[in-house]
């Protein structure tokens, strides 16, 4: 008696993930480092430096743009080990 074979199954197609969008994690670095900021000028003003807005300002501001620059840096790391280009073309290919 010959053998007989399971029928096979058809793979799925392979689920595409959609990228990250680039904006969201910029803005989610921006809101993270002011919060960060926020809770820094507050831990200053319970030690008993008195800064006022200014020095909110001041903390948030800056903090938000190093949360910013942290979390271009990740996510251009994040597209590079998924093949993308993150660099510019500054000079057009030649073409022979």
């Amino acid at each position: 008696m010959a053998p007989t074979q399971k029928p096979r199954k058809t793979a799925a197609p392979p689920v595409v993930a959609k990228p990250p969008n680039r904006v969201a994690i910029i803005l989610t670095g921006i809101v993270l480092g002011a919060v960060w900021g926020t809770v820094m000028w507050g831990i200053f003003e319970l030690a008993g430096q008195d800064s006022g807005l200014r020095g909110w300002a001041y903390l948030t501001i800056t903090i938000a743009m190093l949360g910013a620059g942290v979390a271009a840096f990740f996510g251009a790391v994040g597209a590079s080990r998924r093949g993308e280009r993150v660099t510019p073309r500054l000079f057009g290919r030649r073409r022979r």
